[in-house]
């Protein structure tokens, strides 16, 4: 087996707890979210992963973008 030779990246390590913030039709929230992680450095990408039951779920499901501070 070849060696692989791996690039270095920015990487969410140890998993933070982060703000997320969501808008949809003139509503903003924000929550605290402790499940994110880096999907991707090129192009950057993050997941979280939120309960259906939280507030910010419909809005971010609604409008398709959330911000991560």
């Amino acid at each position: 087996m070849a060696k692989v030779a791996w690039k270095p990246g920015t990487m969410l390590y140890p998993v933070p707890a982060v703000l997320v913030t969501s808008h949809y039709n003139g509503i903003d929230n924000v929550c605290t979210v402790s499940w994110a992680g880096t999907v991707c450095t090129e192009p950057p990408m993050i997941s979280i992963s939120l309960r259906p039951e939280r507030y910010s779920f419909q809005l971010i499901q609604q409008s398709k973008e959330f911000v991560v501070n």
